[in-house]
């Protein structure tokens, strides 16, 4: 199955400054770190797993399937929908993840991340993830 086909989507707010329109938080950005070291090959137990691969159950993921996503207005939290348009799903998968955030008591938000694929599973959905909520996997426009 091809990775564009799923996207798993997290959502909450986060306190943290703008600085020149950059999120300036260091502990959030750290959570996808990936190890640049290129004397370690990712087998090696050397190899620096980064937060939210450990969270994924994979050693490493690719930035490209990777999106993020803050309100112009950041720090300030945002109707949910006004970040979930951010997401290739049909509008009736878009509905039923607003559902969700709001079943989870997020109606307004300041930023939401989402990743493309369709190989990797969540296992703990009620955690946070880098003190955000997982809502789940849905089908994407993407898919066949």
């Amino acid at each position: 199955m091809d990775n564009w086909a799923k996207v798993h989507v997290w959502v909450g707010n986060i306190h943290a400054t703008c600085v020149d329109g950059y999120v300036d938080d260091e502990v959030f950005w750290r959570y996808f770190e990936l190890d640049e070291n290129m004397d370690v090959d990712i087998d090696d137990s050397e190899y620096k797993v980064c937060q939210f691969c450990k969270d994924i159950g994979e050693r490493w993921y690719d930035h490209d399937f990777l999106g993020i996503y803050f309100p112009k207005e950041f720090p300030q939290s945002v109707p949910v929908g006004e970040l979930l348009d951010e997401l290739t799903v049909s509008e009736e998968i878009l509905g039923e993840i607003e559902k969700i955030c709001v079943g989870k008591g997020l109606q307004k938000v300041n930023v939401i991340f989402y990743y493309h694929s369709s190989e990797i599973s969540v296992e703990d959905t009620d955690k946070l993830y880098n003190g955000l909520h997982y809502i789940g996997a849905f089908e994407t426009d993407f898919a066949d």
